[in-house]
């Protein structure tokens, strides 16, 4: 086990490896505290499996934290349920990790869990840098002291014990590869385990050089959600280990990134305009540069009826957009004819919308005006369109109609948006953005 000092947040579900670990860290001495992530997946077995943490934890006196880490829908549909169960997990120990002043989360993957993983890794494809394993350390301060123990010493270790924990049975589902994975292994002796698990340590040890060098060559320029790089080096396997870097900053759960998709995204970099890296990546060429990005959720339609002076509030959009008289000058503006019912609608495009830009005496298709704009397709549903009896008057951020241009005969309005998030730039601000590049 690795030599590691308290104070240590266990994370224990109740089953044999982290029931082993909180038993052998009281054992020895290790300053520790518990938690428990219920993710309700298994109704009452699930319960069962807190309750059964609750009573272990009383009964060593060892102080323990319950954390509701039901699931969101959307996630699960975007990462599958393992990687959004994962997710949520992480997220409650690390908050109970600060609450509680623990210098880090300890967690019970074992040996078989390695050898378990390089050879998922293996038959996914991932190169090298997978081939790292489950890490003993991380960064974001989990541990995994049991990564040299063996699935047969922990029982030998619960039984001396008399400790009879609980089983979870989806860890026998056949659809879920690791499962599988599992099974297979179990065929095998102790020896193949090793030697899986060496390739772990082994490939560590290899990529502290490989690291180095890929380093000298990442011109990455890395924000939140996206990567954009200027220039790729010839080389093939560096090409592939620098996508490999940033899919993964990008998207931890991109399990489904493998060796083959890595080489066909290197060798496509210098002819490529866009394509599909994972379910949640894209890797796109714009004016000179390669950009790694997350693939925009999809905005549902949305349509309300505003009148002068209302404020009101898009989720589709986050965002909140008003109509407002007099104008300022310091907003879009656009004139509507004298006498005129000010009651407007406000939704995002559809099919078969016509515009007719400021200077053309005709409509065109506005799918075509937004594309002659050069604003990418993943900005166009977001775009608020402001319609006076069916007509569009304004695309907001963008332009506004010819017919509804300021000549000085009519009602002077002027659209304002408020984005509702900070991190999260106005919808005006990111059309004229992707426009100008």
């Amino acid at each position: 086990m690795h030599a590691i000092r308290g104070p240590l947040l266990v994370a224990i579900s109740g089953g044999p490896d982290s029931t082993a670990l909180l038993l052998a860290l009281h054992e020895i001495g290790i300053a520790i505290s518990a938690a428990h992530i219920n993710h309700h997946l298994r109704g009452a077995e699930s319960d069962a499996d807190q309750e059964f943490v609750r009573e272990l934890c009383a009964r060593l006196g060892i102080a323990l934290r319950i954390a509701d880490g039901s699931l969101d829908p959307d996630q699960i549909r975007r990462h599958g349920i393992e990687a959004a169960a994962r997710d949520v997990r992480h997220a409650r120990l690390q908050e109970i990790r600060r609450e509680t002043g623990a210098s880090h989360i300890a967690t019970g993957h074992q040996k078989n869990d390695q050898a378990e993983t390089i050879l998922m890794r293996l038959m996914t494809g991932g190169g090298l840098a997978g081939l790292r394993g489950i890490h003993p350390v991380r960064a974001d301060g989990v541990v995994r002291p049991l990564l040299d123990v063996s699935r047969a010493e922990i029982e030998t270790f619960l039984r001396q014990r008399g400790v009879v924990t609980r089983i979870d049975r989806s860890n026998s589902d056949p659809r879920f590869l690791r499962n599988r994975v599992r099974a297979l292994l179990t065929q095998f002796d102790a020896n193949v385990i090793d030697n899986l698990a060496a390739i772990a340590r082994q490939a560590r040890e290899q990529w502290t050089i490989m690291e180095e060098i890929v380093d000298r060559f990442d011109t990455g320029k890395p924000s939140r959600d996206e990567t954009r790089f200027k220039t790729f080096p010839p080389e093939p396997w560096l090409r592939r280990a620098l996508l490999h870097r940033h899919i993964r900053r990008l998207d931890p759960n991109s399990r489904d990134v493998s060796a083959a998709d890595l080489e066909r995204l290197a060798s496509e970099l210098d002819s490529m305009k866009r394509v599909s890296v994972t379910r949640n990546l894209e890797l796109l060429r714009r004016r000179g540069e390669w950009i790694l990005r997350l693939k925009p959720e999809p905005v549902d339609e949305f349509e309300i009826e505003l009148n002068v002076g209302d404020a009101v509030f898009i989720p589709e959009i986050a965002a909140t957009i008003q109509i407002r008289q007099p104008a300022t000058g310091h907003r879009p503006r656009f004139q509507l004819p004298a006498d005129s019912t000010p009651k407007f609608t406000i939704r995002n495009r559809r099919k078969g919308d016509r515009f007719q830009p400021l200077g053309m005496r005709r409509e065109k298709k506005l799918k075509d005006f937004l594309i002659d704009r050069k604003i990418p397709s993943e900005f166009r549903d977001r775009i608020p369109l402001v319609l006076w009896r069916g007509k569009i008057v304004l695309l907001a951020g963008v332009e506004v109609s010819e017919a509804f241009k300021i000549t000085g005969e009519g009602e002077v309005y002027e659209v304002a948006i408020e984005e509702t998030h900070q991190d999260q730039e106005g919808v005006q601000r990111q059309t004229d953005r992707q426009a100008d590049r």
